[in-house]
């Protein structure tokens, strides 16, 4: 560390505001899918950024998303469910096909795993930011510390990775 180099800050978290969120979203997923408590669940999110060009001024418009995720490691199941920032509303699930995952990556400085669909998929993947937020987080839900489910997540993450090695999928590095 160099002479003004700082120390970086632990994210600051309210334990008890955290367990009352986790309860929470346990409910909300629970009322989405009908066999809710066979999974195991994390927060996550995902955002999308747009740039425009205008006359004066450019600007850059970021919109934040957010999940609750499943995952079954018994039979690779993975679901995705959009809540709002306040925890009060749902979307229906929506089930990643997971035979028509291709790849998977994980960038560990900023916590994003990606499941990337085969090619010739309409889509591209589902780009998952599964950090948690600390008591200060400017967007989405506050206070939602999750280490041991991000272990467990990245742990799915890692066996359906070996299932796709398996079958002679080339992968991308994994570093966790």
């Amino acid at each position: 560390m160099g002479l003004f180099s700082k120390k970086p800050k632990e994210a600051e978290y309210d334990a008890a505001d955290c367990k009352v969120k986790k309860q929470r979203i346990r409910e909300l997923f629970n009322e989405s899918v009908k066999d809710g408590d066979t999974y195991e669940i994390l927060y996550v999110y995902m955002s999308t950024s747009k740039f425009e060009r205008g006359f004066v001024f450019d600007t850059n418009t970021t919109t934040f998303f957010y999940y609750i995720a499943g995952f079954r490691q018994n039979d690779f199941s993975l679901v995705l469910i959009q809540i709002d920032a306040a925890l009060q509303e749902h979307s229906e699930p929506f089930y990643i096909d997971m035979d028509n995952i291709g790849n998977i990556s994980y960038e560990p400085k900023v916590h994003q795993l990606c499941f990337e669909y085969k090619k010739g998929s309409k889509d591209f993947g589902e780009l998952l930011n599964i950090g948690g937020t600390s008591s200060k987080t400017l967007y989405g839900p506050k206070n939602i510390h999750q280490p041991d489910e991000i272990e467990r997540f990245l742990d799915f993450a890692e066996a359906f990775r070996t299932n796709l090695e398996q079958k002679g999928y080339k992968l991308d590095k994994w570093k966790r």
